[in-house]
This record gives C-alpha cells, structure tokens and sequence, in this order.
C-alpha cells in the first residue's frame, strides 16, 4: 500500500510540473514579446547615443 501511495504522489508531482511549465510558457510568451518591447523602447529613450544597451541594468 505504501508503494501505491508514494507511486501517486509521484505522478501527482510530475503532472504538476507538466502544467505549471505549460501555463508558465503560456504566460511568457502571452506578456513577453510586448514586456520586452518596452523595454527596450524604456532604455533607448534613457540612453540616446548608444545603440547597445548596457547589461548592467537589466540585471537589476
């Protein structure tokens, strides 16, 4: 009985993680593409000369 139990927690624990990682990618991709534009419209308007964008800010 003990092995049944453990098994379905297992189970349990990988469907989980299946979903989350589903939904999550989900979300990345839904809010990303627009976040990540912003960005960098946000950092070429801080920084006009440059063309490259300092990585040491986007780290914080």
């Amino acid at each position: 009985m003990t092995f049944f139990r453990n098994r379905l927690f297992l189970e349990g624990i990988a469907l989980g993680g299946i979903c989350g990682i589903v939904i999550g990618s989900v979300i990345a991709f839904t809010i990303g593409e627009s976040s990540v534009e912003a960005v960098k419209r946000t950092m070429q308007d801080r920084f006009p000369g440059k063309r490259e964008v300092p990585f040491k800010y986007l780290s914080q």
